[in-house]
């Protein structure tokens, strides 16, 4: 999709394509297409020639490549054409079954459907290839059909297929997707110096690549921000793989902070008030630079270098951020065009330890395009899926209730599935009725032990079946138990499996007491310090590769686990039991040892992890296992009891492990199966098959009703039957371990996503934490999901977003396009979107049940100026005015405290409303705030001064609508400078910003200045009696004089003079006396102040700065 307004996009249309060459033995050909990117095809059977490809570009580059032929190096063709020869193939088919799905399926089957129809042509034709070894082998062989075709034909086709669609095509500059090297000149650069830029996604591992790779060179650090480490290799020490012949190898290592764009809306669909929800769907997207700076500093180091080499996380993020890079760097390399990605390599790396970085840098990469677009499709999903029916549904329901306990309704195709989850358990405990059951209950006491059975059979919710069995038990002639089985074996308790990242999360939340979000935040500071290796991963089994006992060698020292690891050392460690390997990272493990400089959450995460590698690579722990099968010979089949127990004969494992259990409830680590799971440890006396244990009735207690046989106390071995009653009990609320199991299970995000998923439930106010890490549904988050479930339950039930997370990850194996993928999702969900909207009446009648109306909420406030009715407050959030007489919302400014300022009425013209006070900042800095004025486009904050009234008026619509939703923080003024009840005020400049001095409208006796732009305040001296502004101004600089009355014998003017008249930017005697002080812009984070103070507040939001105190102005 082509970017708007000099936004990108990725997969779509560049502005900035290339001209490629490609040399094949063969008959020259020539192909044209509607491609993004010019480059040459591969060379025809026959021989010597050339082809090439043309396309709609603004832009040229050049490319070369050589190759024999398309069956031995199909990568010599221009990427772009390649893959778009591919697409064709598959278009011709799915096209035709698109047609008949539509007739048949609805449109949530539609697209699996299509992606069905995809695959086939591609696995016939990699069947007719099997013989092939290289998958790009195969990728060419898909294209001969076409290049054993007429050249005035292949140009035919591909011009048709250059109108229907342009699948994997990359932003500018062109960066061929998911292209192998093609060529790998050792001579490039022999004799010569060369320049190796290294790009890491965090400063804190470009340091440690720095470190890892520069052995015994100098480093030279330069730059705060993002630092840039430089060293020098000569050709004598160490070469750079790619290029062993250079002289010399210059090395640059950097990062990025992240993601070098974000996705977003172009600026015309960016008004909640203009733009119908519904054409989001169909919008552009543009990516944004996150960091204007970060680009820069990108464009700045690339410049001119020879090769480059991306050292990302090893994840689909990881990847979709290296072409981020490419996008803002590729074509500033030395000898720019296509050929540069020749140059550019990809580091696949788990740790940040000195050993694993030379590993990666000797074991260089390409990048991953295919990986990249499948994150760029999730994004672009999730953009338009949530914001339009977030939009839409916070615009609807705050215009309408005033109690709702979140600033924005937000919907998410993943987030609102799990809310579905917790709500799916609550309303099951809420429907839940409890019912009465009986069992046989036979308690045997010998030597002191005293055994409670398990009746083989189970529960009856008949009171009289069972107590029918009881009496048909005392009734027998003699009624005896008989031992009829023992057996007693050694079963061993298999050791824990390598930790990936929803093991780790679980762990933490079961275990810790950790919450999946802090936990996975922990987890990466231990990452980015070097104690454990990459935190993302869905990999449970360690490769052959990974040094089982380096790693265990790190830890023999420790005090804590140091003797158990020598031991396991000098008798052998195991290897790893089951789990899988999905190819990407090794499971979670420590890279080097503490020595106790780790501390709270990062010390009991770091120790965890510690005592599970070492758990899961020593021996089995063992167990005698002793099971007795009884049977009441009166009852017959009904009569079979049984108890078991075990003892630890082998603590194996155990001895290091300290939780037992964690993960799912009731879900063990030792992986035993579940019969043996409710073995209980415990001794069991010693029976012998066919003993027989006497049953006898007491009389007393029969007469009584008791419904108890025994014998005489005085027996070696008696035993007692009784019926006990029992109730069924409802299911408890999901913890955080049970609800990350069925996300993972019904495939609702990834490794890295999950965490955040949850969290984001927990800040809208949709749930909350209860005790025992469970998560309780709000009365927001029931309605929420009970009106989806109303209008339509695919909009919170998993199916729909497990089918989407199953074809990114098909977009990410090369098995399906982006393009395709996004537009049946989006033409699904915005099937969805309409009928949500026709039907929203149906949630609207569960909000009208459990909220309050607008009109029946809040305390009167303030007067408007047009009705001269009472406004009601209402706190939200966000906090809001109302007028139920004439159904308008004033939206207040959100960051800080509006107080009542009885009484005073806004001097703008034909305004007339009663003013507010609005504090912000610490210590409080208070403004004059008018409800009416605030939301009026001719006195917004954010004009961009533009002279359009209709331009005008938009953005005011845009800024109106982001108050409502709570997302503007006001941490200033809430009028400009101009509005006369500021200017009124103004006594001074702000030499420290662009704003201005005030007097502080709450006056005397403690007199001070305020800063209408920044956080400082001028404290005026305490003698002062009685302040005035007056109407007078300095005629240069605009500002008000003051007239200052001072108390008797304390005026510091000459002669004790107790009356002055100043302007103050120029009076040095009221300088002299004055004290400034600088504070934060920030309130304190107490638990109101802070909900109120944004829609995603942060930790950094609610610090409080501390202040910094002048002497002077």
């Amino acid at each position: 999709m082509a970017g708007d307004d000099g936004g990108r996009a990725q997969g779509g249309k560049n502005r900035d394509g290339g001209r490629g060459r490609g040399r094949g033995r063969g008959r020259g050909g020539r192909g044209g297409g509607r491609n993004s990117t010019r480059g040459g095809g591969a060379g025809r059977k026959g021989g010597r020639g050339q082809s090439r490809g043309g396309g709609n570009d603004q832009g040229r580059g050049r490319g070369r490549g050589n190759c024999k032929s398309p069956e031995q190096n199909s990568s010599n063709e221009s990427p772009n054409n390649q893959k778009n020869d591919t697409a064709k193939d598959k278009q011709t088919p799915k096209k035709k079954n698109e047609k008949d799905a539509s007739k048949n399926h609805p449109p949530n089957n539609q697209k699996n459907d299509t992606a069905k129809d995809k695959q086939k042509p591609k696995k016939k034709n990699e069947k007719d290839n099997s013989k092939n070894e290289q998958k790009k082998v195969v990728e060419g062989k898909r294209n001969k059909p076409k290049n054993e075709s007429s050249s005035k034909k292949s140009n035919n086709n591909k011009k048709q297929d250059g109108k229907k669609s342009s699948p994997f095509t990359p932003l500018t500059p062109s960066a061929p997707p998911n292209q192998p090297q093609l060529t790998n000149d050792i001579n490039y650069g022999r004799g010569e110096k060369i320049t190796v830029l290294h790009i890491a996604e965090k400063p804190s591992i470009a340091q440690a690549i720095a470190r890892g790779l520069s052995g015994p060179a100098d480093v030279v650090q330069k730059g705060k921000s993002l630092p840039v480490h430089e060293f020098t290799h000569s050709s004598g020490t160490s070469t750079f793989p790619k290029a062993p012949n250079a002289s010399s190898c210059r090395h640059r290592v950097t990062s990025v902070a992240g993601h070098v764009f974000s996705v977003d809306f172009p600026p015309q669909f960016q008004s909640w008030d203009s733009v119908d929800p519904a054409e989001l769907f169909t919008a552009p997207v543009v990516k944004k630079p996150c960091k204007g700076s970060v680009v820069k500093h990108l464009q700045d180091e690339a410049r001119g270098v020879d090769f480059m080499v991306l050292w990302m996380d090893c994840d689909r993020e990881g990847e979709n951020i290296n072409f981020e890079v490419l996008d803002c760097c590729l074509h500033l390399m030395k000898h720019g065009g296509n050929s540069n990605f020749d140059r550019v390599y990809r580091a696949y790396f788990s740790a940040i330890n000195p050993s694993d970085i030379k590993k990666a840098y000797n074991a260089l990469g390409k990048p991953d395009k295919n990986q990249a677009l499948s994150v760029d499709a999730r994004q672009e999903l999730d953009l338009k899926v949530g914001v339009a029916f977030s939009r839409f549904q916070t615009r609807f329901f705050q215009g309408r209730y005033g109690d709702l306990d979140s600033a924005v309704l937000s919907y998410g195709p993943c987030q609102t599935p799990t809310l579905g989850f917790c709500v799916q358990r609550h309303v099951a405990i809420e429907t839940f009725t409890p019912e009465p059951y009986w069992t046989l209950d036979l308690k045997v006491l010998k030597r002191g032990h005293s055994l409670h059975t398990t009746w083989g059979g189970g529960r009856s919710f008949n009171r009289n079946k069972v107590e029918a069995l009881v009496t048909q038990c005392t009734e027998s002639d003699s009624p005896v138990l008989t031992v009829t089985k023992v057996v007693t074996k050694e079963k061993k308790q298999g050791r824990p499996i390598p930790l990936n990242t929803v093991a780790l999360l679980k762990a933490c939340s079961k275990a810790l007491g950790i919450g999946p979000h802090q936990a996975m935040q922990t987890a990466e500071r231990l990452y980015l310090s070097g104690y454990l290796s990459y935190p993302r991963t869905e990999s449970s089994t360690y490769p052959k590769s990974f040094d089982i006992r380096g790693t265990l060698q790190q830890q023999s020292s420790d005090h804590r686990w140091g003797n158990y690891v020598q031991n396991l050392l000098a008798n052998g460690h195991n290897k790893s039991r089951g789990g899988v390997d999905m190819g990407d990272h090794p499971p979670i493990t420590p890279c080097r040892s503490s020595s106790g400089e780790l501390s709270g959450d990062m010390a009991r995460v770091y120790e965890f992890v510690v005592r599970h590698f070492i758990a899961s690579v020593s021996q089995d722990a063992v167990w005698r296992s002793t099971r007795v099968d009884f049977e009441l010979e009166p009852l017959k089949e009904k009569g079979k009891f049984s108890v078991s127990g075990k003892e630890l004969v082998d603590p194996g494992f155990l001895a290091v492990l300290l939780h037992r259990e964690y993960g799912n409830e009731g879900e063990h680590i030792d992986g035993l199966r579940d019969e043996e799971e409710d073995e209980e440890e415990r001794a069991v006396p010693e029976f012998k098959e066919g003993e027989v244990i006497p049953l006898v009735q007491d009389k007393a207690s029969s007469k009584g009703g008791s419904g108890n046989v025994t014998v005489a106390v005085s027996a070696h071995c008696w035993a007692s039957l009784g019926i006990k009653e029992k109730m069924t009990t409802a299911p408890s609320h999901l913890t955080e371990s049970e609800l990350i199991s069925l996300m993972e299970k019904h495939e609702i995000g990834t490794d890295a996503s999950i965490a955040t998923h949850i969290e984001n439930i927990q800040k809208r106010n949709y749930v909350a934490l209860g005790n025992n890490r469970k998560l309780v549904p709000s009365k927001l988050g029931l309605v929420l999901v009970q009106g989806y479930h109303q209008i339509d339950s695919g909009l919170v039930l998993p199916k729909i977003r497990s089918d989407i997370e199953g074809q990114c990850n098909k977009i990410a194996k090369g098995l399906a396009d982006r393009d395709t993928v996004v537009k049946k999702a989006i033409e699904v969900f915005l099937d969805k979107f309409q009928f949500f909207v026709k039907n929203i009446d149906k949630m609207d009648i569960l909000f009208g049940s459990s909220f309050a109306k607008l009109e029946d909420v809040g305390k009167p406030f303030t007067r408007c100026g047009n009705s001269r009715r009472y406004l009601q407050y209402i706190p939200g959030p966000p906090a809001r005015l109302y007028n139920k007489f004439t159904e308008t919302v004033y939206p207040l400014p959100a960051g800080g405290n509006v107080k009542q300022w009885t009484g005073r009425k806004c001097t703008v013209p034909d305004c007339d409303f009663e003013l507010c006070l609005y504090s912000c900042g610490q210590p409080p800095r208070t403004f004059p705030l008018c409800p009416n004025c605030y939301n009026n486009s001719d006195w917004s904050l954010d004009s961009s001064g533009t002279d359009d009234p209709i331009d005008r008026e938009d953005e005011h619509k845009e800024k109106q609508i982001q108050k409502i939703a709570g997302k503007t923080l006001v941490l200033e003024c809430p009028l400009p400078d101009h509005h006369p009840l500021i200017e009124e005020m103004t006594v001074s400049p702000d030499p420290d910003s662009d704003g201005v001095l005030i007097l502080d409208p709450h006056l005397g006796p403690k007199w001070r200045l305020v800063s209408t732009r920044n956080p400082t305040i001028v404290h005026l001296p305490k003698s002062i009696d009685k302040l005035t502004v007056m109407n007078k101004a300095d005629d240069v600089l605009g500002c008000h004089y003051m007239k200052i009355d001072f108390k008797a014998g304390e005026s510091p003017l000459e002669g004790g003079e107790l009356h002055h008249e100043c302007c103050y930017p120029t009076d040095e005697i009221m300088q002299g006396v004055s004290r400034v002080y600088h504070g934060s812009d920030r309130l304190k984070a107490t638990g109101g102040d802070a909900a109120e103070a944004g829609v995603e507040g942060t930790a950094e939001e609610a610090e409080v700065e501390v202040g910094v105190e002048d002497k002077s102005f």
